[in-house]
């Protein structure tokens, strides 16, 4: 009777152990011991896989110690004994985002909205996560429709607001950020992006930011961020004098950015104050040499104070500077010719193609492109003598830089029969030589001889007369 009654006893004893020693993990999982409920993992038993709460307590020990892929291990695991718990799905989607694992994470936040359309934290996080990977519709959808159970979040609303300026809508952006900013003025940095929306727009806008650059600054006075913002909208806004003042207290305060020096010394220079208007651009310019604005604003400073010389040189090297690089020169040039040709007009088209091989003569496409507008089978085929002319230049010229070029020639004999009708037309005319033009207008002649020489060397073949 003893026997059976200690046995008793060790059988109720049983759920008590197991109790104690997830009470044990939850007291740790509360004090933050996230090392020692690792360390205690290692001694668990193939039974306590089978506890929910424990491998759950286990999972969030890892994700405390940043481990994600370990907790994420154990948080499956804990999914796959209960598939039906939501807080689980959450989990494993945040677990999952850390991990950079954006697929399985939008999955599992689907899941939840499955199961319960309006679960806010699934849909914020869901949204939050279509911003990262650059959905911005899909992101912009998820806020407005937690907005409509929340209009007046201004933590919604300014995630809205992000949306619009990603898909370049302006004005939407900063209605979204005002709302925002009005149920939170004193948020420094809220504020602040209100203002950089507003000057980035400019006009009234750039007047209205300043308003809004007071109230934030009412709530955070001294807030530099906010500071700067308000010399840029002051200098926007032409008030010169008030924009150095601004300007000048932050660069005694020891901000030396590169914004502050550039626009408080352009705020001295529009205030006329020139010799105080130096040091700051200097400053500005010894941080940015390629600044146009700053190169042109410091030597005109010197050139109204004291370093003429230094003038000249700034000024040569802002009018360099202004410039735009060739390679943008001969694409715009490339582009144009393009279109023109697309569109038929041939005429506008020839001279670009003809000036961009001039400068590049080794872009034989180029010339090939003049040549496809020109082809005939015959020169007889030319509607008139302008056309005929232009024809024989640019294929007597192709045919001889590609003659040139060593290729085999054998890919001209396309054009050979073209060239040999020249040829016979001058012969039974008996003339001895051909009057061209370039697609430049330039006129030019060409020897029936060197005619000759052209289409012997395109055949391998001698043409007598």
């Amino acid at each position: 009777m003893k026997n059976k009654l200690f046995i008793g006893f060790i059988i109720l004893c049983i759920p008590l152990i197991g109790n104690t020693q997830d009470y044990n993990l939850r007291e740790l999982l509360t004090r933050k011991q996230y090392a020692t409920i690792i360390e205690h993992a290692g001694n668990l038993s193939i039974a306590d896989s089978a506890d929910y709460q424990t491998m759950n307590i286990i999972g969030q020990a890892y994700e405390g110690m940043l481990r994600y892929r370990d907790a994420l291990r154990y948080y499956e695991h804990c999914h796959a004994m209960d598939t039906g718990n939501i807080d689980m799905l959450n989990t494993l989607a945040r677990t999952a985002v850390n991990l950079g694992k954006a697929t399985e994470a939008k999955q599992y936040f689907r899941k939840v909205l499955v199961a319960d359309s309006t679960d806010f934290y699934a849909n914020y996080q869901l949204a939050r996560l279509y911003y990262q990977l650059g959905e911005y519709e899909e992101a912009l959808e998820k806020y407005q429709y937690l907005l409509e159970q929340d209009e007046n979040n201004p933590t919604l609303l300014k995630n809205e607001a992000d949306c619009f300026v990603r898909l370049e809508m302006p004005l939407p952006a900063i209605s979204s950020y005002f709302q925002a900013y009005s149920l939170n003025r004193e948020n420094a940095s809220l504020g602040s992006t209100l203002i950089n929306a507003m000057l980035r727009i400019g006009g009234d806008f750039a007047a209205e930011a300043l308003a809004v650059c007071d109230t934030v600054l009412s709530y955070n006075p001294g807030n530099r961020l906010l500071e700067q913002n308000k010399g840029m909208a002051l200098y926007m806004n032409k008030k010169y004098v008030e924009a150095d003042t601004l300007y000048s207290v932050l660069m005694e305060k020891g901000d030396s950015s590169y914004l502050t020096l550039k626009y408080g010394g352009a705020s001295r220079y529009y205030a006329g104050q020139y010799f105080r208007s130096v040091e700051p651009l200097e400053a500005a310019y010894e941080k940015d040499t390629t600044s146009v604005e700053v190169c042109l604003l410091l030597g005109s400073a010197l050139g109204k104070t004291f370093d003429r010389k230094r003038a000249y040189v700034l000024l040569d090297k802002a009018e360099e500077e202004m410039k735009p690089s060739p390679f943008l020169l001969n694409q715009l040039m490339l582009f144009r010719a393009e279109t023109l040709q697309k569109d038929g007009r041939f005429d506008g088209a020839m001279p670009l193609y003809y000036q961009l091989w001039k400068d590049n003569p080794l872009r034989m496409d180029l010339l090939w492109r003049i040549s496809t507008m020109y082809y005939v089978s015959d020169q007889a085929d030319y509607q008139n003598e302008d056309t005929r002319q232009r024809g024989l230049f640019i294929y007597t010229l192709y045919a001889s830089e590609f003659l040139k070029s060593g290729e085999d020639p054998v890919q001209l004999l396309f054009i050979r029969k073209l060239l040999e009708s020249f040829y016979e037309d001058a012969f039974f005319r008996n003339v001895a030589e051909l009057p061209m033009m370039a697609p430049d207008g330039k006129k030019s002649k060409i020897s029936v001889i060197d005619l000759r020489s052209i289409i012997n060397q395109i055949t391998g073949n001698k043409v007598h007369n």
